[in-house]
């Protein structure tokens, strides 16, 4: 009796513990790196040369090395294949800068990395094509997931939501039945081709999730049966910090720069003029929760100088995010350090 009565502890202590061991302890503090445009951009226009001191000081701060080449190699190696994530959907209005976009490019030159092994990518080519990123192809790869192979058939990720089909999902059958509807978001290609991921997310508000940001941009851009993860009521929550923890999305991503040089806080993600502001900012950071909550805190900010309501009342994703270990969502615990 002695003999199973210990047996039995043993194994019920072999799986109590183990449960509470699943959830990452949220990290105490992040570092969140400001570049600030020096003076007022005229038109909605940015110097070239002025945005690549901006970049360029931001990724030697966050990499803490005293010069681009060194500090990009702490993110990349010369035989990674490396894809560069922007926003495009707002174009022309607020999408992510070309400039900032060529000015990660170079520094990914620099450091040792091909240009025909860096890939620039975002959903729709027509968005890229608005965009204006016609001479960022000239030196690198520009593509998107609607013109190259769209989702893989094999890669998908699955979540406790279902969503209804539409033309250009991978599951779709044309000459199905109306309505489909599938737990499985096809991942995009493009992102599978790529081994590290330098996100650059324009800053906007979001009809789904809120708002754009480094969880949405990852996660919206990259999955097709998209709007089942962020919809009202629940607006992305949590489906967005368990979809950007898998390891083929957000754990590619090895540094995330914000474009908030014209954000846009109404209207969003498509291209509203009359809801942006040249405020001249870019963020960087290894966290890309910490980046969303600054977001997140801007874009409350200029609402209420608008007069509108605030968006933090309805986003809980990046509170989910902390709570299961993918960064600082707290504003206390978040350092905010000035580079330019």
């Amino acid at each position: 009796m002695v003999k199973r009565s210990a047996l039995l502890l043993v194994f019920l202590c072999a799986f109590v513990p183990v449960r509470a061991q699943e959830v990452p302890s949220p990290p105490r503090r992040a570092d969140v790196f400001l570049a600030e445009y020096p003076g007022e951009a005229r038109g909605g226009r940015f110097d070239a040369a002025v945005i690549r001191r901006m970049v360029d000081g931001l990724v030697m701060g966050a990499a803490r090395q005293p010069d681009i080449a060194s500090a990009w190699r702490v993110f990349v190696k010369p035989d990674d294949r490396v894809g560069i994530k922007v926003s495009a959907s707002g174009a022309p209005v607020s999408s992510t800068y070309p400039a900032v976009i060529s000015a990660v490019a170079e520094g990914l030159v620099a450091a040792g990395v091909a240009p025909e092994r860096i890939i620039i990518w975002d959903r729709k080519w027509d968005d890229l094509r608005r965009a204006r990123y016609g001479a960022l192809g000239r030196r690198y790869t520009v593509v998107s997931t609607d013109r190259v192979d769209g989702y893989d058939r094999e890669q998908f990720i699955t979540a406790a939501a279902m969503g209804r089909l539409i033309a250009g999902d991978r599951a779709f059958d044309p000459d199905g039945a109306a309505e489909q509807t599938s737990s499985k978001s096809h991942i995009s290609s493009v992102l599978l081709r790529v081994n590290k991921v330098i996100h650059i997310p324009a800053l906007t508000d979001h009809l789904s999730s809120g708002m754009n940001g480094a969880l949405p941009g990852m996660v919206l851009d990259n999955v097709d049966n998209w709007r089942r993860l962020a919809r009202a009521p629940h607006f992305g929550d949590p489906y967005l910090a368990e979809a950007y923890a898998d390891p083929r999305i957000g754990g590619k991503v090895v540094l995330t720069i914000l474009d908030a040089l014209r954000p846009q806080y109404a209207g969003g993600p498509f291209p509203e003029p009359q809801y942006v502001l040249n405020h001249g900012a870019l963020y960087a950071s290894r966290d890309p929760v910490a980046i969303d909550a600054l977001g997140l805190q801007l874009l409350d900010r200029f609402r209420q100088e608008g007069g509108l309501p605030v968006l933090s009342k309805t986003i809980g994703w990046i509170q989910s995010a902390e709570a299961i270990g993918l960064g600082v969502a707290a504003r206390e615990r978040i350092r905010v350090i000035p580079v330019y």
